[in-house]
């Protein structure tokens, strides 16, 4: 008679194993590799629209390649942060410039769709030690993905304030909007790498999103609103109480 396994491994076990190479090692050597063949694919296609672009045939095959290409060289981008996020160095910085600039970022996008803007700060935020380049791209490709999912005349509102958490001072903030809706996504699994594959955003920006912030010592989260839709709310850890 067959006996069962004294030590059965279980499913959570098995996704938590690794199945290959880590990622620190494996993913940059990947990532080098497919960006030769980027590089190559662009090479070729600058040289095929400098020759044929004025035929209007040919302009039309060619913007979708471009468009296709600009979209794998976007998740090279995504997959390279995700298998070895190397920010820059951490300095003290100021969270207000960063959220202005990644909103600054997508400006023209949300003049053509007409959805507005606000960043509601209760002032003064204290300063954070960060990487500054790196979380402004995080905050840009969260307004990102709230302006993707607007309706036309929307409204996108980033708001962020100083308390205590444990004891410790924090930044605790918010992204949300009416237009932000996911249906069908489970919240719990929202930042799983290739989960939420929503149209024009990348696979693994929400989770790259979460890991930056983790670095920093901060969180990343994805909550219902109770009128619908989702807000994601973040924290950062502060240098100083305010003042």
């Amino acid at each position: 008679m067959a006996t069962a396994d004294p030590d059965p491994i279980q499913p959570d076990e098995l996704r938590s194993r690794p199945r290959g190479p880590l990622g620190s090692s494996f993913v940059p050597g990947l990532v080098h590799e497919l960006r030769n063949f980027s590089f190559g694919i662009s090479g070729s296609l600058d040289a095929m629209e400098a020759r044929f672009g004025k035929l209007e045939e040919a302009a039309r095959y060619q913007s979708v390649m471009r468009a296709s290409l600009d979209r794998l060289n976007a998740f090279l981008d995504e997959l390279g942060d995700y298998g070895d996020p190397r920010g820059q160095p951490w300095t003290e910085q100021r969270l207000e410039p960063l959220l202005r600039e990644a909103l600054a970022q997508h400006r023209a996008e949300a003049a053509a769709n007409r959805v507005e803007f606000r960043l509601e700060l209760a002032r003064p935020l204290p300063p954070i030690r960060a990487d500054g380049p790196g979380l402004c791209v995080v905050f840009a490709r969260l307004v990102g993905l709230a302006i993707g999912r607007q309706p036309m005349g929307g409204r996108v509102t980033v708001s962020a304030a100083a308390g205590i958490r444990e004891d410790q001072p924090v930044i605790s903030g918010c992204l949300e909007s009416p237009g932000l809706e996911l249906p069908g996504v489970d919240l719990a699994r929202l930042f799983e790498p290739f989960y939420y594959r929503a149209s024009g955003f990348g696979r693994l920006a929400l989770p790259v999103a979460r890991r930056v912030l983790e670095s920093h010592g901060g969180s990343l989260a994805a909550l219902a609103n109770p009128g619908g839709g989702v807000r994601l709310v973040f924290t950062l850890p502060a240098l100083q109480a305010q003042p």
